[in-house]
């Protein structure tokens, strides 16, 4: 699968082509696999699900933000498949600074309707993110075997690592120290496969 702005481009493994599906009218900001099954999203309140038999075609589903999660429409989000939970993860503003506070929602597709529920907190999870949308947010099981820290989410910018625990306002000294990196080489991350049996 690739994704441009407005298009969704997918290949079957056999076939000679392409197939583009281009049925949404905004920017694609992010695709993520949750329990076998392809999810995207254009909007906070723009998510699909992305069918691929017995033909491709994308659903909308409809989502209700809820009160909690409506004051964040314009805020900066992130789609994580954490365990058995496929999360948003928000911010209010476009870059997490000092006094911002990063907040969690799960998606329950139990109700008619589906709705974004609030998480108070990701127990033993780990998040990590970037503001470089080419980077897939990841989570991770018992960061504290490899000295992290769980109920956290940690964030790049361009200098700097930055870990938030959930609902807490970010503080200063929360990051680590900066280290100059080129504007074309961002992080990716990737799960080792001694932690695979662990996600």
């Amino acid at each position: 699968m690739v994704t441009t702005e407005f298009h969704i481009f997918l290949w079957h493994v056999g076939s000679h082509s392409w197939v583009r599906r281009s049925n949404l009218d905004s920017l694609i900001h992010r695709v993520v696999v949750f329990k076998g099954q392809v999810f995207g999203m254009h909007s906070i309140d723009g998510l699909f699900k992305v069918h691929l038999v017995p033909r491709i075609r994308l659903q909308n589903i409809s989502v209700d933000l809820g009160k909690s999660m409506g004051r964040l429409k314009d805020a900066k989000m992130w789609l994580v498949a954490c365990g058995d939970m496929l999360l948003m993860v928000g911010c209010p503003s476009s870059v997490p600074s000092i006094g911002d506070t990063l907040e969690a929602f799960r998606l329950d597709l139990s109700v008619q309707r589906a709705k974004w529920v609030k998480v108070e907190k990701l127990e033993n999870w780990a998040i990590f993110i970037s503001i470089d949308g080419r980077s897939q947010a990841l989570c991770c099981m018992d960061p504290e075997k490899w000295g992290g820290r769980s109920n956290c989410i940690y964030y790049y910018d361009s200098k700097e690592w930055i870990a938030c625990e959930l609902g807490k306002p970010l503080k200063v000294g929360a990051s680590t120290p900066r280290f100059e990196c080129a504007h074309m080489m961002q992080p990716m991350w990737v799960v080792p496969s001694m932690f695979y049996s662990f996600l």
